[in-house]
């Protein structure tokens, strides 16, 4: 049993790209997916469709964006600057906005889906990542929604299962005990924050309980699997360039 869970684990993580760590309990934290810069467009369509499905997780934001940043070991002159996303297939190229902070979101575009189009970035292969990214309005910038991350994480999910076979599909089901892969207890939704994080505490009701975090405080883990804290349950961060 310990070689076939590890096995599954693996597998997941290989066919996923999702960078993960297990503890002593087997449990995977998910991280966003790699490789931003040639993904079918087919694929992220899988995201918006799972985004309209789970919007009962976090119906106060309107709408599902993503969110590129530089990949952990990226070279020093890779940058965010100067970047631009295009979704281009075989006759049909259009561009994607990106902001300030590298968010964008994905037009539904039937022909583009026809033409097998590709979102493609204009930097070098590798060195950038993208995230869901869903924020409910009208929360202070410190603040998180574990709903939020729940609805993220259905979204990643839905593109990893769009891209990998349905074998590893099966498997991954297998190891989790569920096809709901978000539901699982072996699952832990790994948060990026842009800010290094000092410390992230849950707030539920009268409880404040501290999570851990990661990667110098860049990341930090979530819940989302844990049914006793209910969507609205917030996540208050502490940046560590915050005066104490």
């Amino acid at each position: 049993m310990a070689f076939y869970r590890s096995l599954a684990a693996g597998l997941l993580l290989l066919a996923a790209g999702l960078p993960a760590q297990a503890d002593d309990a087997a449990t995977v934290q998910i991280n966003s997916i790699r490789s931003p810069e040639l993904k079918p467009y087919r694929v992220m369509l899988a995201g918006l469709d799972a985004f309209d499905e789970y919007h009962a997780l976090a119906p106060n934001t309107h709408e599902l964006r993503f969110k590129l940043r530089l990949r952990s070991g990226a070279p020093t002159d890779a940058t965010m600057d100067h970047l631009a996303l295009r979704i281009a297939g075989n006759e049909t190229s259009v561009p994607v906005a990106l902001d300030a902070d590298g968010r964008f979101t994905l037009p539904r575009i039937a022909a583009l889906a026809d033409d097998n189009a590709d979102l493609l970035l204009n930097q070098k292969k590798g060195n950038y990542r993208w995230d869901a990214d869903v924020r409910s309005d009208g929360l202070p910038a410190n603040m998180r929604r574990l709903g939020d991350f729940r609805l993220e994480c259905e979204v990643t999910v839905a593109i990893v299962k769009e891209e990998i076979p349905l074998w590893v599909r099966s498997l991954v089901a297998s190891w989790l005990l569920t096809t709901h892969w978000c539901a699982s207890d072996k699952l832990n939704w790994q948060a990026h924050s842009p800010r290094r994080v000092r410390q992230a505490t849950l707030v539920s009701g009268t409880q404040r309980i501290s999570l851990a975090t990661g990667d110098k405080g860049i990341t930090y883990t979530v819940p989302t699997s844990d049914p006793h804290y209910p969507d609205d349950t917030l996540i208050e961060l502490e940046y560590a360039d915050a005066p104490e």
